[in-house]
Formats: structure tokens, C-alpha cells, sequence
């Protein structure tokens, strides 16, 4: 994903002299060719998220389009401070590249864990949270980053991501996409989950079972009307995040829920308190929590049972 996006940003930014990409001693082909190629647009700023926060909204404020790599949990937390201050008060369009959502550096412990971003970047207003489930979504996202008038984060998972679907059906100003139909259950899942729950709706249309999907891409400003209209469909909602269940998207199905006066049954999976620090393999930590495979698919059919 990292690859994908900054491939298409290299691309563009030999037509646009004002796109500029910061990162700080991180290593990456896709970086190496764009520093090769673009090294005026390009800065390697050091081991200094705080700084290369403050330094891309400068930049920003002089009319660059600015574009920060670095790993999520450092680029995120470390830097809240200066990305509402200096970001999300002043209104700059500056799109940080986030490496690593969720367990994606899992043996490397809760330092390098971005399983809590999501809530604490929620909380920001004049800012958008961008957290695409594979590259069709990705290439969607990356186009809108460019014409942004925000700041925004892009969450982007450090290993590959089989594309779900087809890219011409992502529609960005939605902020979702669906798959499948129920009139009894959704899912709704984000980034890394909805891979599992895409291999999950293949299992389980093998044993005539059938649920709606809603891949939520864009957390802060996804179409209110349409999510509405989806979820008023069915009965049951369970939500998936690799993510602490504290303010992730559980929380805001469940706000919506609540504000919307919607008669749903809901189900929130994800990182529980117990759990937060750990230095398990993604697919154990996976199963700790029961947001794998198997421990969603026998949620989905106990709900069904119990409701049937």
C-alpha cells in the first residue's frame, strides 16, 4: 500500500512542482525512486515527527502540497499536539501517510501498535481519516488527498491487501462500500478486517449463509444519509476493527445508532482493555480478541440462531 501510493505520487508530483514529500530516515524503495527522481521535492527531515509536523505545515501555508511518511503510532501520538495546533486550527491540506495501521508491526510491541489512532484523531474537527481495505480504495483516496482542502491521515497497512471488488465501485464521497445483502446481519469493518470478512463471506456462502458487508473507508465525513439508509436494511450489526474497541468505529456505529434512533441490535468486536499491550503475532492477537475468522463466524451464526 505504502508502494502504491507513493508510486502514484512520484507520478504526480513530475507534473506538479508544488507536491513535496517529507519523511524522517525512513527506508523504502518506493521512497528511494522518489528521491532519486525528485530530490527538490523531496526532504528527509530526521527523526523528528513533531518538527516534520510543524515544517509540513509551513510548507503548506505557502501553498506546497504537502505529503509526510512515517510509521503510524510515532506520526499520530507523538504529534497530536502539533497536528490540531498547527494543522487542523490553521485548516492546512497536509496529507500524512501513516505505515503500519493497526497490528501491522505486531512482534515489535505496543510502541510501534497504531491500535488507538482512530479515537484519538476522531475527536478532531476540519480533518478526515482515511482507512482503505486494498488498493482500489487506495488509488480512490489518493486522488482525493491530492485536491484536499483538509488535512487528513491515510492509514495504510504494511503488508499487501488483496483488491476486493473493483476499484470503479468505491465511490469516495460515499466513504463506504458494500458487499453482499442480508436482511438480518451486517458487518461493518475497516482496513485489515474487512480482508477477513471478506474471506469469510466466501466461506459462508458455501453453507448458504449471506450478510451485508460495509467497508467504512472514511471515518469522519462518510455520507450520514446512505449509512443510514444501509443500516435501516437489517437487525443486526456487528462491528470488526483491529483497533482498541474504546472510539473505534464500534463507538461510532454506536453513536450513530443512538443519535439516529435506529432499532438495531449491535455487536462490537475489537481490542479489549485486557489485551492493549501485547507483542503476539498479528494473527494471535487476532484471535485474543476474537476478530478473527473463526471467532466472527461463530458470532454470526450465534446471533442468527438467537434471533431465528
Amino acid at each position: 500500500m505504502r508502494d502504491f501510493f507513493i508510486d502514484n505520487l512520484r507520478n504526480a508530483a513530475k507534473k506538479d512542482k508544488n507536491i513535496l514529500l517529507i519523511s524522517n530516515e525512513q527506508g523504502a524503495s518506493a521512497l528511494d525512486k522518489f528521491r532519486k527522481e525528485l530530490d527538490n521535492q523531496f526532504i528527509n527531515a530526521g527523526i523528528s515527527e513533531q518538527n516534520i509536523i510543524s515544517v509540513s505545515a509551513g510548507l503548506a501555508s505557502q501553498g506546497k502540497k504537502v505529503f509526510v511518511y512515517s510509521i503510524s503510532s510515532f506520526i499520530t501520538l507523538r504529534c497530536f499536539e502539533q497536528i490540531k495546533i498547527d494543522l487542523n486550527i490553521m485548516k492546512l491540506p497536509v496529507t500524512i501517510l501513516a505505515v503500519g495501521a493497526s497490528y501491522s508491526y505486531d512482534t515489535s510491541g505496543p510502541t510501534h501498535h497504531s491500535i488507538d489512532d482512530i479515537a484519538i484523531l476522531r475527536t478532531l474537527g476540519n480533518f478526515e481519516i482515511y482507512s482503505p481495505s486494498d488498493n482500489n480504495v487506495l488509488k480512490k483516496v489518493f486522488n482525493e488527498t491530492l485536491k484536499s482542502k483538509i488535512p487528513n491521515i491515510v492509514r495504510l497497512d504494511r503488508f499487501p491487501l488483496k483488491n476486493i471488488g473493483e476499484c470503479k465501485e468505491v465511490d469516495i464521497k460515499r466513504g463506504f462500500r458494500t458487499f453482499g445483502k442480508s436482511k438480518k446481519i451486517a458487518i461493518i469493518s475497516t482496513g485489515i478486517t474487512t480482508q477477513i470478512i471478506s474471506n469469510l463471506r466466501e466461506e459462508l456462502s458455501n453453507e448458504k449463509i449471506e450478510f451485508l458487508n460495509i467497508d467504512i473507508f472514511q471515518i469522519k465525513n462518510f455520507n450520514k444519509k446512505q449509512f443510514k439508509t444501509f443500516l435501516s436494511k437489517v437487525k443486526n450489526i456487528i462491528t470488526v476493527e483491529e483497533h482498541t474497541l474504546n472510539g473505534g468505529i464500534g463507538s461510532l456505529v454506536a453513536e450513530f445508532i443512538l443519535d439516529n434512533k435506529l432499532n438495531i441490535s449491535l455487536t462490537r468486536l475489537g481490542i479489549r482493555d485486557e489485551n492493549l499491550y501485547s507483542y503476539l503475532e498479528r494473527s494471535k492477537n487476532q484471535e485474543m480478541n476474537n476478530i478473527d475468522k473463526k471467532s466472527i463466524k461463530e458470532e454470526v451464526k450465534k446471533i442468527l440462531k438467537k434471533k431465528n
